[in-house]
């Protein structure tokens, strides 16, 4: 008999995982210049706001340190997540999960979903999807995240797949799912995990991308 392998994702392990690593990310040049690019596209935006496993809130922190028209609302299935967000920044904060989001259809005007897709099952993710497309308004900006060339098999062999990751994406996979709930991709973002020198790396690999592979997938699309 084949027993459904049970999803190591739970509220209480993101409860701990969350805070205990938001120090080390900060320090990540890597992991500032994912939030830096999302604000960006961000900072002129005016309307509804949602940001999907928000974390330790370190978007939110930044777009209200700066003014913004945007109306702030968050989910998190960590309910300390929820609690931190709640005392520390203006906005609409919820327990919830992203396969029942506990919105109005064609609610908000962005969404913004980094590093979580990969933590869903294959078999959930049209239906996240499907779910992100309804409470979005049409034309309604998406932002998603997902990691690249993680070798996910050989981590899970080693032992070595600290971040619980369920899903090896591509950028032509998460295209095509993004196609079939019904978004149009606008542009995309490879970024490059190096720890020194940076930035100087990253220009360089745009002047020769074939040398290295990136780490991560950044991709605006929108809502047809």
């Amino acid at each position: 008999m084949n027993l459904k392998p049970k999803n190591p994702n739970t509220s209480i392990l993101w409860d701990r995982l969350l805070f205990e690593r938001d120090a080390e990310l900060l320090r990540s040049p890597y992991y500032v210049d994912k939030i830096n690019r999302v604000y960006r596209f961000l900072k002129n935006g005016k309307g509804k706001f949602l940001d999907i496993g928000f974390g330790t809130g370190n978007l939110e922190r930044k777009i209200l340190s700066k003014d913004t028209a945007l109306e702030i609302y968050g989910i998190d299935f960590s309910k300390k997540a929820v609690a931190n967000a709640k005392k520390q920044f203006r906005g609409n904060f919820y327990v919830a999960r992203l396969q029942k989001l506990p919105f109005e259809n064609s609610f908000f005007d962005f969404i913004v979903m980094l590093d979580v897709l990969e933590h869903i099952p294959k078999s959930e993710a049209k239906k996240v999807l499907d779910g992100i497309n309804k409470v979005i308004k049409k034309n309604g900006s998406l932002v998603i995240s997902v990691p690249l060339n993680e070798n996910l098999k050989e981590m899970n062999r080693e032992g070595t797949n600290f971040n619980m990751h369920l899903r090896q994406y591509t950028p032509s996979i998460i295209e095509k799912e993004l196609g079939l709930s019904g978004f149009r991709v606008i542009r995309k973002e490879f970024i490059f995990a190096f720890n020194k020198y940076y930035f100087l790396k990253n220009v360089i690999m745009k002047i020769f991308p074939n040398i290295r592979k990136p780490n991560l997938l950044l991709i605006f699309a929108r809502k047809r």
